[in-house]
């Protein structure tokens, strides 16, 4: 699998979405029905883009999160990316 690119908080979003929708062996449909949303928002997301507040919400509640703690996971891993330490 590809490495997700984290330098921008989207990016890194994305990448924590998918690292936690993979932790549960789903695939972006499984997570899309799941939370009532169609498929391409959830590959939207996880690409990169700039989900809306209410699909932030139902992402964390499909992982048991609250949204500040996929920030929180995200804001991390952009720093990571940038070597900073966290």
């Amino acid at each position: 699998m590809a490495k997700h690119i984290t330098k921008t908080l989207p990016q890194a979003l994305g990448a924590e979405v998918t690292a936690l929708r993979l932790s549960k062996r789903w695939s972006q449909q499984k997570l899309a029905d799941f939370i009532g949303y169609d498929v391409t928002y959830v590959r939207q997301t996880e690409l990169g883009g700039n989900p809306t507040l209410e699909l932030l919400a139902a992402l964390g509640s499909a992982f048991s999160l609250e949204v500040s703690e996929l920030i929180r996971a995200a804001e991390e891993r952009v720093r990571r990316s940038r070597g900073e330490n966290v």
